[in-house]
């Protein structure tokens, strides 16, 4: 039994990764791909942590617009606030794209409540939020709630010329606050969905700020690619995902030139984490048609957290 990749157990998913390593990391092999286009890119949203019952970054959003509420009652004639103050959780839940929602509406409520502030100012308190949020369902840290054997993919990966990215729908800077802490991905690998910034000249210099509104297009869906491309300027050829808004970027993968591996992430594990496809529909099709490996949570994995 392989020691490599020791939280996965002997299947064929399995299988496929080391097969794929040993081929484009092998000089003498006709795969073989040089170190610098070795580049590997994971979706975060139920690719890396836990995405249910609500994007992590949700929790925050919540957060701040309960004290903005606070400050200014008449913010509740608004939905998204009343819905943070009331504990209405179904307000933003319907906006979950895997269940038909907008993640462009999605990204807009979470963005739209930290604009204004400092970006430095931002990165704390998001940094903060981590250290002390938990999880409704677990009772454990957000941040605890990593998918084990794909931090130790990352990891593989890295010890075998990879570069590792994330690519997330989510917002970059929020990521960036725990990338190396939790999967030990430098915060200049993080890829995510931005707000619009903004230089103002203070006393102490220049201080950049958040301002309204999203630049796009957003990471997701079609929006990988771009950004993948204003990011890195080169192609992935090994991309991880788990839903619909990952297909682009899996797909892509195969384009690279060299030999490719995607793999997309089926949480089919009701016991240890959850069980849906809602939202990955059209990915899973696409999988068995182009030949990526679907990894089963629950058949291919020891452990989950």
């Amino acid at each position: 039994m392989s020691e490599i990749l020791s939280l996965w157990n002997e299947t064929p998913a399995k299988k496929a990764i080391l097969n794929y390593v040993n081929a484009i990391t092998n000089p003498d092999n006709a795969d073989f791909v040089p170190e610098a286009e070795r580049i590997a890119i994971m979706d975060n949203d139920g690719t890396m942590w836990v995405e249910k019952p609500a994007y992590i970054q949700i929790f925050f959003a919540i957060e701040r617009l309960k004290q903005l509420a606070e400050a200014d009652p008449e913010l509740l004639n608004q939905p998204g606030f009343k819905a943070a103050v009331t504990g209405d959780m179904a307000y933003f839940f319907k906006l979950d794209p895997h269940t038909g929602g907008s993640v462009k509406e999605l990204m807009k409520i979470i963005f739209d409540s930290h604009a204004g502030m400092s970006q430095d100012n931002f990165m704390l308190i998001a940094k903060e939020f981590l250290k002390t949020a938990r999880h409704p369902r677990f009772g454990v840290l957000f941040k605890d709630l990593t998918y084990k054997p794909m931090v130790e993919l990352v990891r593989y990966l890295g010890n075998n010329g990879f570069k590792v990215f994330l690519a997330s729908g989510g917002g970059m800077s929020f990521m960036r606050t725990v990338s190396e802490e939790i999967y030990n991905i430098p915060r200049e690998r993080v890829i995510g969905s931005n707000i619009a910034f903004e230089t103002r000249l203070t006393d102490e210099g220049p201080v950049v700020f958040r301002k309204l509104g999203l630049v796009d297009p957003i990471d997701d869906g079609p929006g990988k690619p771009v950004n993948i491309e204003l990011h890195i300027g080169r192609k992935p050829i090994l991309a991880a995902g788990n839903s619909d808004g990952d297909l682009h970027m899996l797909w892509l993968a195969q384009k690279s030139g060299h030999r490719s591996l995607s793999l997309l992430l089926r949480h089919d594990d009701a016991k240890r984490e959850y069980a849906y496809d809602e939202g990955s529909e059209k990915t899973l099709q696409m999988a068995e048609e182009r030949g990526w490996v679907v990894i089963s949570m629950k058949d291919d994995w020891k452990t989950v957290f």
